[in-house]
């Protein structure tokens, strides 16, 4: 599933401050609307209190004096109708507007109030809906209800101004937000659209770190990651074109000498002669097959051959018997003792790239061996780890060339033999490939060489 910066960030900044605007307007709305609305209340219940000192009981009958003129200042309003209406004892009716409302809906209006001197409540009268305010009071022993009520254009109205008030600011600020998050992202991600630009502009021969100071502080670490990627791509590059380079030599050298040998085998009448350059074509034939052969297993060395499904329990003492026939031949012909200290130790990986490993470690150690020297193969597992070890008592390892030993075709100057220098290459990249590591140590006798692969142990196999 791709995923969209942008859209993730868009995302998280709008739908915040969508669900706040969204939160925000009732509750601003009921904020201001609510006090405006109280206030008209407390008006009309104003005016049902002026009606009551015009009520009078004189001998027992109520009396209302209401002159025109303070009629005619209760009923002005510019906007709205206002009604009134002055009820007596049972509901008898004393002034104002017959048919007013005077109780909510749903309420006994034969029945004489529960006690509340003052209700408001929404009715109709006349075919328009109104607002109507109630009071009670009592005068000489006697209680009377004063009701006054006005249309709600006002309110309406009200609700209207407040709505567009409220709504329209608030979609500008909305539309103003969007925007700002929308231009903020944008320029934001620049520097990774820059990133982009730069490595669309990288050849793949030519790759040059990105500008890492440039970067904004939240993906520098990327960027300098990123830098330490191809700094290694550039370096298994050019390993890559070294070895390439050094294969092609080392198969051109064989090549050559089977080419010549057999242009002289035309030429050659002598049939001890045409012999001789026959087992020579031979053994460079056989060169040639060991260095492709070498060639192969370092390439199924690397982190990108064999399968990781390959991987298994391996007994490596067991392991080392199988191997060993082939190494007591050629030890018998190198006329080299070749002796085993074998203890309990397993891990876990291809078996078939460890026994080239050792056997490439034996095989070395044998060839470089002098005639009735030593070769001495030991493993053991201590602790988490596996040592395995092959030491000889020939001319040894100078200490400067160590670590070079296990460079792709690097051989020890002045060395016989007719090794082609990947050998113990194979041995680092199997021993890398397995997570551990191979190393050249001091001899524990006083002369040769000791080389140590050490690997992660495994419990043993079941």
């Amino acid at each position: 599933m791709t995923r969209s910066l942008r859209k993730a960030l868009l995302l998280w900044l709008l739908l915040p401050a969508g669900l706040a605007v969204v939160t925000f307007l009732p509750l601003a709305y009921h904020l201001i609307h609510q006090p405006a609305v109280e206030a008209f209340d407390q008006a009309l219940a104003d005016a049902g209190l002026a009606l009551v000192p015009h009520l009078e009981v004189i001998g027992g009958e109520p009396n209302f004096v209401f002159p025109a003129a303070a009629e005619q200042v209760l009923r002005t309003d510019r906007v709205d109708e206002v009604y009134f209406l002055v009820l007596g004892p049972n509901q008898r009716f004393i002034a104002g507007d017959i048919g007013l409302p005077h109780a909510a809906s749903g309420d006994d209006d034969s029945s004489e109030p529960d006690g509340e001197e003052h209700i408001n409540f929404d009715s109709h009268f006349r075919g328009h809906p109104i607002r109507v305010s109630t009071l009670r009071r009592t005068i000489d022993g006697e209680s009377f209800l004063f009701v006054t009520a006005e249309t709600t254009r006002k309110r309406d109205q009200l609700r209207v101004d407040l709505t567009f008030a409220l709504v329209l600011p608030l979609l500008f600020f909305a539309g103003a937000t969007g925007l700002t998050i929308w231009f903020g992202i944008r320029h934001a991600l620049l520097p990774v659209e820059d990133i982009r630009a730069a490595l669309k502009r990288m050849g793949h021969r030519a790759l040059q770190p990105l500008d890492s100071d440039s970067a904004p502080t939240e993906i520098r670490p990327l960027v300098e990651e990123f830098n330490l990627v191809l700094d290694r791509l550039d370096q298994a590059a050019a390993a890559q074109q070294r070895f390439v380079a050094n294969a092609a030599h080392q198969l051109r050298t064989p090549l050559a000498g089977v080419r010549t040998q057999l242009e002289l085998l035309q030429r050659e009448t002598d049939a001890d002669a045409r012999a001789a350059r026959c087992s020579q074509c031979i053994s460079a034939i056989e060169r040639l097959g060991h260095l492709v052969n070498q060639m192969l297993v370092l390439l199924s060395a690397e982190p990108s051959g064999r399968h990781a499904d390959l991987a298994a329990p391996i007994d490596v003492p067991e392991l080392i018997r199988e191997r060993s026939p082939e190494w007591i031949r050629l030890a018998e012909t190198h006329r080299i003792d070749l002796g085993f200290e074998l203890q309990p130790a397993c891990v876990r990986g291809d078996s078939l790239l460890l026994g080239e490993a050792i056997a490439n470690l034996v095989i070395n150690a044998i060839h470089y061996t002098p005639a009735d020297g030593e070769v001495t193969i030991r493993c053991r597992q201590q602790d988490h780890d596996v040592f395995i070890e092959v030491e000889d008592n020939g001319p040894g390892i100078p200490l400067a060339a160590r670590e070079s030993i296990f460079e792709r075709f690097f051989r020890l100057p002045g060395t016989g033999g007719q090794g082609s220098g990947l050998g113990l290459a194979i041995v680092r990249e199997i021993a890398r490939g397995f997570g551990g590591e191979v190393h050249a140590l001091n001899p524990t006798g006083e002369r040769g060489a000791r080389l140590q692969v050490r690997l992660p142990g495994s419990p043993p196999a079941a």
